[in-house]
């Protein structure tokens, strides 16, 4: 009997051992990965994925553009075409075209207000971003050598986050000034 006391506790002495190891080792690299991160903690915004922007809102986009550009090759069809028939399918027909022209402009008003989201948001990222890199010009970075080279590359990280963000803005305004100008024709 005092052999299976010894041996069960000796069992669980070996396993608290292990698992004492293993989360040992577990919480040291945490640390190190916190470390890691640590130059940009205290700005919530440093850490920005350009991509966040969203597909989904992109592909609704492109959806709602290709329908505008439908109604709007429709209603150019419907004011070249000629028109017989009695007056109440004369204004039928007008009033189809006006219920198309009414739509066309809601849907161009509709993506108007996404892109200006859409752009507005991007700036408010822009100006975080800004903001971030503002803060680390400048600084004098002490510590290894590796410390120093990740420092560098959160650097370059920024600045190809800043101007990729940049670069979206510039294509939104683009879109917007297209879109002012596919309704005045």
């Amino acid at each position: 009997m005092k052999i299976v006391k010894k041996s069960w506790i000796a069992i669980l002495a070996l396993a608290t051992a292990v698992v004492a190891a293993c989360t040992s080792t577990k919480r040291a690299s945490q640390n190190e990965e916190g470390n890691n991160a640590s130059d940009d903690t205290n700005n919530p915004n440093a850490d920005i994925n350009v991509s966040e922007v969203g597909d989904s809102i992109d592909a609704i986009r492109a959806d709602k553009q290709k329908h505008l550009e439908e109604l709007r090759r429709i209603i150019r069809e419907r004011e070249m075409s000629c028109v017989y028939g009695s007056p109440e399918v004369m204004r039928e027909y007008s009033a189809n075209t006006r219920a198309m022209r009414h739509e066309a402009d809601s849907l161009q008003d509709e993506l108007l207000n996404m892109l200006q989201s859409e752009k507005n948001t991007l700036k408010e990222r822009l100006d975080a971003i800004d903001e971030t890199i503002n803060g680390r010009s400048g600084a004098k970075v002490y510590g290894s050598p590796e410390m120093i080279n990740r420092y560098n590359a959160r650097n370059r990280e920024l600045h190809e986050s800043r101007n990729s963000i940049q670069k979206k803005i510039d294509k939104i305004d683009s879109e917007i000034e297209s879109i002012k100008n596919n309704s005045k024709q």
